[in-house]
């Protein structure tokens, strides 16, 4: 028993360390590499009116931009200015919150629209996937309020930059001088930027990639154990006391397993009329409710953690889930009583 969970908990923390490092590998290369040879300025007119807006760093604000395309790569951006002291802890709980709304546009033509719409009907496909885009849109104006109030007094420049040294060597302060560029001088080429790129992400996988590992496995032992099937049993209750048909306690159940299968299960009872647009809606959303804790400590919790260290990853994790269950608990209220 021990030995045959150890085993699956051993190639899942493999399968998915192998999976997602090399996207945080690019991510810091490219975000390095981006800042060594003055790349990053060339963006300032989508990142600098966002910037101001929410009160944070350029830094931060490019990592929401990259969010739309890649959530990893876009977190990744977020470790060279925390590590050079740029950018304070706060920021970045802020920035990732931010960031939801950008990040569930990333998923919108390879997911809601090829796939939720057309398994759940164009008009309930349509209304589940703008509910899930409402509930993100507020997390991240959430996000952007936190930002302001916790960015006011100012401390952190938006625009300082981050030094032209390593990524990893977090005692080189946010103002230094570049060393390629001591004299204001051009910068430097582009051989020169990418030896320095890779070395700097070198360095900083070395801290990443062990301790997503190890987040990982533990993660996996516990899923192993059952130890978030407590989750799933309440269900049937909630169901029962809200007065809602029975199919909606299958499809929860269902998504609580797996995400697709919710959908495609929510799709045919719904086109057999056996439960109400109305029904499948409140279901999912229950889903995602029941599911919360268990999606954020096996795919979030890790990335987090590797990233920005156990105590910020796992604060960073708890804000974030706490605000989309929040989110989401206000809408299945507001579902109930339409």
């Amino acid at each position: 028993m021990a030995i045959d969970i150890t085993y699956t908990a051993l190639v899942y923390a493999a399968h998915y360390t192998a999976k997602i490092v090399p996207i945080v590998a690019i991510g810091i290369f490219v975000t390095s590499f981006a800042v060594n040879t003055g790349l990053m300025k060339k963006f300032d007119w989508l990142t600098s009116p966002l910037a101001s807006i929410a009160k944070i760093h350029t830094i931060s604000a490019m990592s929401v931009v990259t969010c739309t395309f890649s959530t990893t790569a876009g977190y990744s951006i977020l470790v060279d200015g925390l590590k050079e002291k740029i950018i304070p802890e706060r920021e970045v709980i802020a920035t990732t919150m931010i960031s939801s709304f950008p990040s569930i546009l990333s998923h919108l033509f390879t997911f809601f629209i090829p796939v939720v719409i057309p398994l759940l009907g164009f008009t309930t496909g349509s209304i589940y996937v703008c509910i899930v885009g409402l509930v993100s849109f507020l997390k991240s104006c959430i996000g952007v309020i936190l930002a302001r109030l916790w960015m006011k007094d100012g401390r952190f420049s938006q625009n300082a930059q981050i030094s032209g040294s390593d990524p990893a060597d977090s005692a080189t302060p946010a103002n230094s001088t570049n060393p390629h560029n001591p004299h204001g001088s051009r910068a430097p080429d582009g051989r020169s930027a990418s030896k320095k790129s890779a070395e700097g992400t070198y360095k900083l996988l070395r801290r990443i990639v062990p301790t997503m590992f190890i987040t990982l496995f533990l993660v996996s032992v516990a899923f192993e154990l059952n130890f978030f099937e407590s989750f799933s049993a309440v269900i049937d209750p909630i169901t029962r006391i809200l007065g809602l048909e029975s199919e909606v306690a299958l499809i929860t159940a269902t998504a609580v397993v797996n995400s697709y299968a919710g959908i495609i299960l929510a799709g045919s009872l719904l086109s057999e009329g056996a439960i109400t647009a109305k029904g499948v809606l409140i279901a999912l959303l229950l889903g995602n409710v029941v599911t919360l804790s268990a999606r954020s400590a096996k795919h979030s919790l890790p990335l987090h953690v590797s990233l920005f260290g156990p105590r910020l990853g796992s604060k960073t994790v708890a804000i974030n889930a706490a605000a989309t269950f929040a989110i989401d608990a206000l809408f299945i209220a507001v579902l109930l009583v339409v």
